[in-house]
C-alpha cells in the first residue's frame, strides 16, 4: 500500500525495478549532445520500468534532450531500440557522474521497440521491486 500511495503522490503510474544485472545501453542519437552519439554506457544500478529507465551516465546531459537509445540486458539476447526524454538531471557524488531520469515515448519515423519493451517486460527480466 506503502508504494503505490508513493507512486501516486509522485506521479508515477507503473513500478520501477532495479536490476541485479548489468545493462548495456548504447546511445544512438542525443538532440543536445552529438558527443555521446554511438557511446555504451554500462550501468551498475539502474531503475527501470516499461515507461523510463533511470541511468547513471559521465555527461552532462540537458533536461528534455531526446535520447535514442539501445538498450541490452544481460542473460537476454534482445536490444531494444527506445526513444526518450530526459526528464530530470541530478549529479552524483562522484565527479563528473550524473543520474537521469529517461521517460520512454513511442517515435514513428525511426524503429522503435516500446510496444515489446512494455510487453515483454515482466516476462524477459528479473527484477527487484524499487521502494
Amino acid at each position: 500500500m506503502l508504494n503505490l500511495k508513493k507512486r501516486l503522490m509522485e506521479g508515477r503510474t507503473s513500478s520501477r525495478y532495479i536490476s541485479p544485472q548489468g545493462t548495456e545501453v548504447t546511445i544512438l542519437f542525443s538532440s543536445e549532445n552529438p558527443s555521446l552519439i554511438g557511446q555504451t554506457i554500462h550501468t551498475q544500478a539502474i531503475e527501470i520500468s516499461p515507461k523510463g529507465i533511470r541511468l547513471e551516465i559521465d555527461h552532462e546531459i540537458s533536461i528534455n534532450s531526446v535520447l535514442d537509445i539501445a538498450v541490452k540486458v544481460n542473460g537476454n539476447e534482445r536490444a531494444y531500440h527506445l526513444t526518450g526524454n530526459v526528464r530530470w538531471r541530478v549529479p552524483t557524488i562522484c565527479d563528473n557522474h550524473y543520474q537521469i531520469g529517461l521517460i520512454l515515448r513511442e517515435r514513428n519515423d525511426i524503429r522503435s521497440d516500446l510496444k515489446a519493451w512494455k510487453a515483454n517486460f515482466k516476462y524477459n527480466f528479473t527484477y527487484e521491486e524499487a521502494i
